[in-house]
């Protein structure tokens, strides 16, 4: 009889499969948070970039500016190509009431049609100030405070809630970048996508209203830019930018608030509306109370988002078109939209971090 004991066959450790070489045309990151932010925004302004809706908003803001100073110009395009002999006043007649000079009563002579010809000349001029530099800036900043802004709000919204809308935001989440890195992925392409909009808005009105006005026989003067005056529109493009950056986050929290484009886009929209309203309500509610209620009403608008980035652009061009600035000063405008930033990007990063993504 064998007594000899059996001993069970050790289990064979696998030998691990070697990794597949990497092609050349993969390069890998560096894996800090830093660097995994900067790849993830290069990814997200190249969805963008692909996206038909992207281009699609791009094209329609430079339509939209050469349309209305096209529209603001068609006037004096006209009188332009009309003769000056238009500009005679009417011939007297019995039953009219007009008198001379304001009539005429004798056929026109040389000096009536050099007077027509200065009164053409003079009208021209007056466009000179919305098509002519440094008005034409102003026009064109008008129009990016209200068509840029609207599109930035559409392209914001998108950004967030299309990942929500198509389910591709459990995707992101579980491929290894956090979501605090998803977040500020999304801030910096929205970041950059109001620098260059309002980049491209401001080149093609600008553009747009030096043909326009040369067009019309007036001149080009840029002897109004010196060192102060460029340092001041900097500032004031760059309070621009403030602008339309502020509203894209506020688009952005909504988006993540609600999980879909609708909410962030048409939130955003309605908080601009909101705002005026009650700006414009305050303002003629607040003579009726004289005490304490009064004068908090009086303050309140001191700290709403939209005054506060108006008198920072308006504080700017003040230097630029010499107007009036505001009684808000930049410092109080910059604390408070600094306040109004923290909070909503907060709001957005906690809800990012609690929420379960079931959906």
């Amino acid at each position: 009889m064998n007594s000899s004991i059996q001993h069970e066959p050790e289990p064979h450790t696998p030998t691990p499969l070697p990794a597949p070489p990497r092609r050349d045309t993969v390069i890998m990151g560096r894996p800090d948070f830093f660097s995994v932010v900067i790849r993830m925004v290069g990814v997200e302004l190249y969805k963008l970039r692909r996206r038909g809706m992207s281009k699609a908003l791009v094209s329609l803001g430079m339509l939209l500016m050469v349309l209305s100073f096209i529209g603001i110009a068609l006037p004096a395009l006209f009188l332009a190509g009309a003769p000056a002999r238009n500009q005679l006043p009417p011939r007297c007649t019995p039953g009219n009431t007009l008198k001379p000079p304001y009539c005429l009563d004798h056929a026109a002579n040389a000096q009536d049609l050099a007077n027509a010809e200065q009164q053409k000349h003079e009208q021209l001029q007056q466009y000179n100030g919305l098509l002519g530099l440094p008005g034409a800036i102003n026009t064109t900043a008008q129009l990016v405070q209200f068509g840029g802004l609207i599109l930035i709000i559409i392209l914001a919204g998108t950004l967030v809630g299309g990942e929500y809308n198509m389910g591709t935001v459990r995707l992101i989440f579980t491929r290894g970048p956090t979501r605090t890195q998803f977040l500020c992925a999304k801030v910096g392409a929205i970041l950059i996508s109001c620098i260059l909009g309002c980049l491209l808005l401001f080149l093609t009105g600008i553009t747009t209203s030096i043909i326009l006005n040369l067009l019309l026989g007036n001149t080009l003067d840029l002897g109004f830019i010196d060192i102060t005056w460029g340092w001041h529109f900097t500032l004031y493009l760059l309070a621009q930018i403030l602008n339309l950056f502020w509203y894209g986050i506020l688009a952005l929290t909504l988006a993540i608030l609600g999980r879909n484009t609708a909410a962030g886009v048409a939130g955003a929209l309605v908080w601009w509306v909101l705002e005026n309203i009650l700006r414009g309500a305050l303002l003629f509610s607040t003579p009726l109370f004289h005490n304490l209620v009064g004068d908090v009403l009086n303050l309140l608008p001191d700290f709403f988002i939209s005054n506060n980035l108006a008198a920072l652009i308006q504080n700017q061009a003040a230097y630029i078109f010499s107007l009036q600035t505001t009684p808000l000063s930049n410092v109080h405008a910059l604390l408070v939209i600094l306040a109004y930033l923290i909070i909503f990007l907060g709001i957005s990063w906690w809800f990012l971090e609690r929420r379960e993504v079931t959906n």
